[in-house]
């Protein structure tokens, strides 16, 4: 809906046009002529941001939400005073270049598309999710909008015969179907006049009826065309209408008038999409592709030709999925909300995945989903990720639940991340919070580290926890457990960690999986 209004800062008499900050409370004036239909309308659509006082005022607060919304129809920028937006940018991309390995719908390799199956708004959502990090940024080195390039240059193409009818003079080859087209067509035959040069040629002997001789006027002869209706262009096709409908059905959910945060920057992304799909599908080549019918068994072009491999390989990567489950509930934070601490605890959790891979050069063998205590089968409850490496295998678990009186000492426990090696767990707490002195200079949360004592004393062969809060210029402190004999790092800590300084987390991790 568009309705003036005037926002400003709590305490402040100074309007807001543009931009305002997550976890602010502000003060919005709807200004004269406020009735109860138009509270009844603008609570319903932004009930989760909006609060009534007196009056027309409200009470604004976008809590932990970071990017562009439209309110009352103007749009603004939520910006945030914990991590920067590069930060937030490039939090955002490495957890965008995970989740474009999610499963989507459990389909098998001989299905041809998703859109035969039902499906719910996740696996939709998952799809538009990859679709939108393969077509506009990134698949195996470049987007799939640069490999169609390579595509667009040069279209798999196959040589096709066809059986035309030509003057003889024009006929450039005399091979066995052009003998055998004279002999079975002889309406194509010319009577030759009584002193014709040809009239007593070999051919007008040979075709001679009733001693009167005659030439074909015409041939039948056999010419050979470029032709780009093969399977695999087919496929290609295929693929490229599925990616339009999923668009398609992107745009009516963004219609339906369901609140989402940030729909104006879902629309333009979704319009981006779109517009690029569809000149894919203008392609020449493409007019003259049939359409698709069974998926190519085997097809060296599909397998290793530039362009041709990334799109399949994607495609692949839709009909078979990829290994890390979300829920709907999920992957709506990501995609509608952008809520920040989730989005935090995300990238934490895949910044620890990247740094062990990074410091053991293997990748991780096993994707596995623990159900929690409350029977939730999904990235929240219980997401492990195994490393065979040589001396033992190593696991990462995201909010493992560890069940009191079985693996904790009393109360059920679920840390952010949990981390399994030789027997020992390590647990971190991501934390959007931090505590800044009077020069600006930032620290860990009292109360955070306070509550890494209870995972320390209570769950079970806990061998360090640790703290993962936003700083860009902070190190780690450790407190050494006293009791320790083994030399062994054990005890509590924290860690600044931001996309522009992981190298103390990566000091711990390599110092834990030694």
């Amino acid at each position: 809906m568009i309705r003036k209004h005037t926002v400003y800062l709590k305490g402040s008499k100074i309007p807001i046009f543009s931009e305002l900050w997550e976890q602010t409370e502000y003060i919005v004036d709807f200004g004269e002529g406020w009735t109860p239909k138009d509270e009844r309308q603008v609570l319903q659509d932004y009930k989760m941001v909006l609060g009534s006082l007196h009056g027309s005022l409200y009470r604004l607060n976008y809590e932990n939400f970071v990017g562009i919304t439209q309110f009352c129809g103007s749009t603004y920028q939520i910006l945030s005073r914990k991590l920067s937006a590069e930060d937030i940018e490039w939090m955002h991309r490495l957890i965008s270049s995970k989740v474009a390995t999610l499963p989507y719908h459990p389909h098998t390799p001989t299905q041809t598309s998703w859109v035969e199956n039902a499906q719910t708004d996740a696996d939709r959502l998952h799809q538009w999710y990859g679709l939108r990090i393969a077509l506009l940024e990134d698949w195996e080195g470049a987007s799939l909008r640069e490999w169609w390039q390579l595509m667009n240059r040069d279209p798999h193409h196959s040589l096709v015969g066809s059986t035309i009818r030509r003057p003889v003079g024009l006929t450039t080859s005399v091979g066995t179907e052009t003998v055998v087209g004279i002999i079975n067509h002889p309406e194509l035959w010319v009577e030759l006049p009584e002193h014709h040069a040809l009239r007593h040629s070999a051919v007008a002997k040979a075709l001679s009826i009733e001693g009167k001789g005659y030439v074909p006027s015409e041939v039948y002869d056999q010419e050979i065309n470029i032709s780009y209706d093969t399977t695999e262009n087919r496929l290609i096709k295929r693929v490229v209408q599925e990616m339009c409908s999923l668009t398609d059905w992107m745009e009516d959910r963004l219609r339906s008038g369901r609140h989402l945060y940030n729909r104006t920057e879902l629309e333009l992304q979704n319009t981006q999409m779109a517009d690029c799909l569809n000149e894919l599908l203008a392609s020449s080549w493409l007019k003259e592709t049939g359409e698709f019918q069974a998926m190519p068994q085997v097809s060296t072009v599909l397998q290793r030709k530039a362009g041709y491999r990334q799109w399949y390989s994607f495609y692949q990567h839709w009909l078979l999925g990829g290994g890390y489950p979300l829920a709907e509930e999920e992957i709506r934070v990501l995609v509608d909300t952008k809520e920040l601490s989730r989005i935090y605890e995300y990238w934490c959790y895949f910044m620890v995945l990247e740094i062990v891979q990074e410091l053991t050069g293997i990748p991780p063998s096993i994707f596995e989903r623990n159900v929690g205590k409350d029977q939730l089968d999904r990235l929240v409850n219980g997401l492990c990720v195994t490393f065979d490496l040589p001396e033992g295998a190593l696991s990462i678990y995201y909010n493992r639940c560890f069940t009191g009186g079985k693996e904790s000492y009393s109360e059920t426990y679920k840390p952010d991340i949990s981390l399994y090696v030789e027997g020992i767990w390590h647990h971190f707490d991501a934390k959007l919070k931090v505590d800044t002195d009077s020069n600006g200079v930032k620290s860990v949360k009292k109360e955070d580290l306070d509550k890494m004592h209870t995972y320390r004393d209570a769950i079970l062969n806990t061998g360090s926890v640790w703290v993962l809060y936003p700083d860009e210029q902070g190190g780690r402190l450790f407190h050494r457990d006293p009791r320790s004999t083994t030399g062994a790092l054990g005890g509590i800590g924290a860690v600044a960690l931001t996309p522009s300084n992981t190298e103390h987390l990566k000091c711990v991790i390599g110092e834990l999986i030694r």
